[in-house]
């Protein structure tokens, strides 16, 4: 097949796509706004959009809008591909839409359907871009069963069969339980104490994960764990929001307890920290499974994380993880504390979770059904 994704390049989930459907002999191009980066992925041929920079700030969205809709149309029509499939339904999904091209595939996010921008004319844009978007594609994939719901109610859709819930699943072979020597290193980098207890965000510098909420826990639990150690991983998030994060540590005095991982990860390290790690912190007000919390799951931290109904899916309050309101530092403070006293929960709640992860979230397995969902649009059959 000749697969044409348009999507952010720098993404570590969309260069595991892009890395499958290339190694498994097709042809695999991506129509991104973003570069790769340090990253080089071998047979897939990369098309960057230019953006117009227009004088006054107000033309700058549509100008750059309809910019970007007539390269992606040209774009599509000179790869001329079998499938277009389209990551994130309100940006790339509304720039696959416009093209008119099919078979035409979206993948929703959690982010992108589940918030709402804040201020009254961005809220209608989107909601138009992601419903003009779900109404053109010929098939729809979430990760969760309750995202598919969620859409099928707030989006009005007549046509709820194609919608398919594909899991993205996690790299098992990458993340386990391992990676003594590496550990030892990291720890001696970062300057942390041996048996210092360590607690990691590795969901990016982003608001919508309340990273302001978790640096607000630590002052708490310092108190009674004053050699607590807190790792947050940027990712592909914001360098100014970062800073600001930042600026709240030393306001709060707890900046010499932090250490801010200021770059992107690749898989093998995000797997040597969640090992260095005892417990992993998630807890944004929407999401979908990230995988980020699955890649901690089968590495052996124990998740504290939103308590919102996706994340009851795989996890059991005070089974396998703990459940905190995002918005209430004080909690989030008593659930890490609570770990800290408990170490012995990291095995139990290690060999729950690991299992969970190698039946259901197994990357290779989900990979495959992503492939057979092409093959069924390209023979005109969606099947679930």
């Amino acid at each position: 097949m000749k697969i044409c994704y348009l999507a952010n390049a720098k993404s570590i989930h969309i260069q595991r796509w892009l890395k499958y459907f290339a190694d498994n002999g097709h042809e695999v191009h991506l129509i991104s706004q973003e570069s790769f980066g340090d990253c080089n992925i071998e047979n897939v041929k990369l098309h960057l959009l230019k953006r117009l920079r227009p004088q006054m700030r107000f033309i700058s969205f549509p100008a750059n809008l309809f910019f970007e809709v007539i390269q992606v149309r040209r774009l599509i029509k000179k790869i001329n591909p079998d499938i277009v499939h389209a990551h994130y339904i309100a940006d790339y999904g509304f720039h696959g839409a416009l093209s008119g091209f099919q078979p035409f595939v979206v993948s929703a996010w959690g982010s992108d359907v589940l918030r709402t921008p804040k201020g009254k004319i961005k809220s209608k844009v989107t909601r138009y871009s992601v419903t003009y978007a779900l109404k053109k594609a010929d098939a729809i994939t979430t990760t969760a069963e309750f995202m598919k719901e969620y859409i099928i109610k707030k989006f009005t859709m007549s046509d709820s069969n194609k919608i398919v819930r594909i899991p993205w699943g996690i790299d098992l072979k990458i993340f386990y339980r391992g990676y003594d020597d590496e550990v030892k290193i990291h720890k001696e980098s970062l300057e942390i104490i041996a048996h210092s207890p360590i607690l990691i965000s590795n969901r990016g510098m982003d608001p919508k994960y309340e990273i302001g909420n978790i640096i607000e826990a630590i002052p708490h639990v310092l108190e009674s764990h004053s050699d607590a150690i807190f790792v947050f991983i940027r990712g592909y998030g914001s360098s100014k929001f970062e800073d600001k994060m930042k600026s709240k540590a030393k306001k709060l005095g707890v900046a010499d307890n932090i250490r801010f991982i200021s770059r992107l990860l690749t898989p093998k390290e995000m797997a040597v920290y969640l090992n260095m790690a005892d417990v992993l912190i998630s807890i944004p007000k929407t999401d979908q499974f990230g995988s980020s919390i699955m890649e901690g799951m089968a590495c052996g931290v124990i998740p504290i994380v939103s308590n919102i109904g996706v994340y009851k899916e795989y996890l059991t309050d005070g089974d396998t993880a703990f459940f905190a309101k995002p918005d209430n530092p004080e909690e989030i403070s008593e659930k890490i504390i609570y770990c800290i006293e408990h170490p012995e929960l990291k095995e139990k709640f290690y060999k729950i979770n690991r299992k969970i992860i190698e039946e259901k979230e197994d990357w290779n397995k989900k990979a495959k059904k992503m492939e057979e969902l092409y093959e069924n649009l390209l023979r005109g059959t969606i099947q679930k």
